[in-house]
C-alpha cells in the first residue's frame, strides 16, 4: 500500500506535516467507522498511513519501499565500522549519567541524520545509505534507553 497515495500526497521524504494532518482528518471525516459503517477498512489503514508518514524514519522507510528499494535498513560497509565504535563505546560506560550523555549524543546524532535526509531525497543512494545508518542509530538508541530507565 502507497502511503502516500491513500493519503493525496506527492511522493516525498519532504512533507508538510500540517497538510499531511489536514488531509488525514479530511479523509478519516469521511471513512471513520462513527460516520461510516462500510469505513472501518479504510479508516485502519488512513491511521497506519498517517502515522507513518508523521515518523521521520518510518517516512524514510516507506518513501524508499515506494522507490523500489528494499534492504533499506542494512547498514552500509562506510558505516559498520562506526556501528562497532558505538557499541564498544556504550558497553564500557558505567556509570549511569555517562550513559545519559551517550543517548543525548545519540539522539543528537539521529536528529543530524534525519536532518541529512531532507537534503539527499534526490540522491536514492545516498539517502538509503543515511536512512539504513539512521535506523541503526534509533534502534541502538532504544536498547540505551532501556538500559539507563530500565524499560523492558
Amino acid at each position: 500500500m502507497n502511503y502516500f497515495e491513500l493519503l493525496g500526497i506527492p511522493v516525498a521524504y519532504k512533507i508538510d506535516e500540517a497538510t499531511l494532518t489536514k488531509l488525514y482528518l479530511q479523509k478519516q471525516s469521511r471513512v471513520h467507522p462513527d460516520v461510516s459503517e462500510s469505513g472501518r477498512e479504510e479508516s485502519a489503514a488512513l491511521n497506519v498511513a498517517y502515522k507513518a508518514l508523521l515518523d521521520p524514519l518510518e517516512r524514510a522507510k516507506h518513501f524508499l519501499e515506494v522507490r523500489g528499494i528494499t534492504n533499506a535498513d542494512e547498514l552500509e560497509p562506510q558505516f559498520v565500522s562506526e556501528a562497532f565504535i558505538i557499541r564498544e563505546e556504550y558497553s564500557s560506560l558505567k556509570a549511569l549519567e555517562d550513559k545519559k550523555n551517550f543517548q543525548n549524543e545519540l539522539s543528537r546524532r539521529i536528529s543530524e541524520l534525519i536532518a541529512t535526509l531532507y537534503n539527499l531525497e534526490n540522491n536514492l543512494g545516498e539517502f538509503r545509505k543515511n536512512y539504513g545508518f539512521a535506523r541503526f542509530i534509533g534502534s541502538f538508541l532504544e536498547k540505551v534507553k532501556a538500559d539507563v530507565y530500565g524499560w523492558n
